[in-house]
């Protein structure tokens, strides 16, 4: 019976270790790499000039980059990323842009923020490596908190 007891604590332990293999925690060695945040509120599918705003404000970008710093967040493949967006009627979009914004549509770095508090970091080139995470927790008052950072109101 002890035996059976202690294999399935090990059982349980390679499970839940399993689970967090995957786990990454979002971080910026250097905070300086863009100049332009540009962000841009989705609704029902459709955004506009009136839901987009540039921020150039060295200051505020990296404020928001040092609200991200920590975040705990999950490996997850493009398929998963792009089939998740495809069933959100409203996001934010908050994109990073260096020196050479004009020539680079994609920008340095990006992330969406779903109306349940999830964080999608679409490619993530700049904190860890270039694959997509998840958020592991929602973080809605995050959201709010960048909007009044940003002095956002859409």
């Amino acid at each position: 019976m002890k035996k059976v007891f202690v294999l399935l604590v090990i059982i349980l332990l390679c499970i839940l270790s399993a689970c967090s293999w995957n786990e990454k925690t979002v971080e910026f060695k250097n905070k300086d790499f863009a100049n332009t945040l540009f962000v841009q509120k989705v609704e029902n599918n459709f955004t506009s000039k009136k839901l987009s705003k540039p921020i150039e404000d060295d200051k505020k970008i990296k404020e928001i980059l040092t609200m991200l710093d920590g975040l705990k967040a999950e490996q997850i493949d493009n398929e998963e990323l792009i089939k998740i967006l495809e069933d959100q009627d409203n996001y934010y979009m908050f994109g990073f842009y260096g020196d050479d914004k004009i020539k680079n549509q994609r920008g340095d770095y990006a992330f969406q923020f779903l109306e349940d508090g999830t964080i999608l970091f679409s490619y993530d080139a700049k904190s860890t490596d270039s694959y997509p995470l998840i958020s592991v927790a929602h973080h809605q008052e995050l959201l709010e908190d960048m909007k009044d950072v940003l002095e956002i109101s859409f």
